[in-house]
């Protein structure tokens, strides 16, 4: 039992160390609505994200080991997407 309450509550602070990103991603366009320049709007959002991360209690190891894997997935996803694109554009 022990074993799989560990295992719950580490996919817990992943999952919450996945949302800080998908949030601060979020953030930074709501302030470039608001009219900040896109460096100031990503600043703004990755210290809020920053500190979101760090009250996770994650070790900044553990969390570019997940922020790689995020890089990875999303690198997978652009590829699939663009191919699919690029036969799209080959029939028209």
């Amino acid at each position: 039992m022990g074993r799989r309450k560990q295992k719950n509550m580490e996919e817990i602070i992943n999952k919450y160390a996945e949302s800080a990103l998908i949030s601060a991603i979020k953030l930074r366009r709501y302030w470039i609505t608001q009219g900040l320049s896109d460096e100031e709007a990503t600043k703004r959002a990755v210290k809020q994200a920053i500190g979101m991360l760090e009250s996770a209690g994650l070790g900044f190891e553990r969390l570019l080991e997940l922020f790689y894997e995020l890089r990875n997935a999303s690198n997978e996803f652009i590829k699939v997407i663009e191919n699919n694109i690029e036969r799209s554009e080959r029939y028209k």
